[in-house]
């Protein structure tokens, strides 16, 4: 059975700075929040990236889904309705669009979760706060799709010579080929504003 690791208690400190005070809503009821709300977001994330980039090779191949990738991902998950002002992303450490970039939030997550992975822990969410402002809820993404060894998998064998071509061309700095089942491919990065978030919250406890 896998055990399950204390994950980044080293990142996951509320800063003492001042902040927005809410005598009706408490810090456990925020990360309660934040933790429903992140999980429900990136779960609608996953669904509408995943589903659009499997219709996209089931069209084209593929070529035409690493095109698909490169013009159309964050354009869907900027019109992702959440119900909530957040900044959605992925971040990785092996990466194809610099836009997946991590900040040094997530860097220390993804290096906690492959270190979690690396000694067969589960891997769960977590709650960070990177600063008094915001709030960060990270949730692994792992590869387990073996559609996705088209575009991630082993250069010759799984990602065709043209495929590779392809990525290169798009992506000179390319890192994100030669995973396999099981590897960490990256986080959701879902960045919550604290203020709103306790507005919201306040206005859901008057409903």
């Amino acid at each position: 059975m896998k055990k399950i690791l204390p994950l980044l208690s080293l990142i996951v400190l509320i800063a003492c700075a001042e902040r927005k005070k809410s005598k009706s809503i408490t810090d456990q009821q925020i990360q309660d929040a934040v933790m429903i709300e992140g999980n429900r977001i990136s779960n609608a994330a996953q669904k509408a990236l995943g589903g659009q980039l499997k219709k996209a090779m089931g069209e084209g191949g593929p070529r035409y889904a690493v095109r698909f990738c490169q013009t159309a991902a964050y354009p869907i998950l900027d019109t992702l309705t959440t119900g909530l002002d957040v900044k959605i992303k992925r971040a990785s450490l092996r990466l194809r669009n610099p836009k997946d970039a991590p900040d040094d939030t997530e860097r220390k997550i993804l290096e906690q979760y492959q270190k979690s992975l690396d000694g067969q822990a589960a891997l769960q969410p977590v709650v960070a706060f990177p600063n008094e402002n915001q709030i960060l809820f990270a949730k692994p993404i792992v590869l387990n799709n073996p559609l996705c060894l088209n575009c991630h998998g082993s250069v010759g064998t799984e990602v065709s010579s043209e495929t590779h071509a392809l990525i290169k061309d798009l992506y000179p700095d390319d890192n994100a080929a030669n995973h396999k089942i099981g590897d960490l491919r990256g986080i959701w990065s879902i960045t919550f504003d604290r203020d709103k978030l306790i507005t919201y919250l306040e206005q859901q406890k008057q409903e």
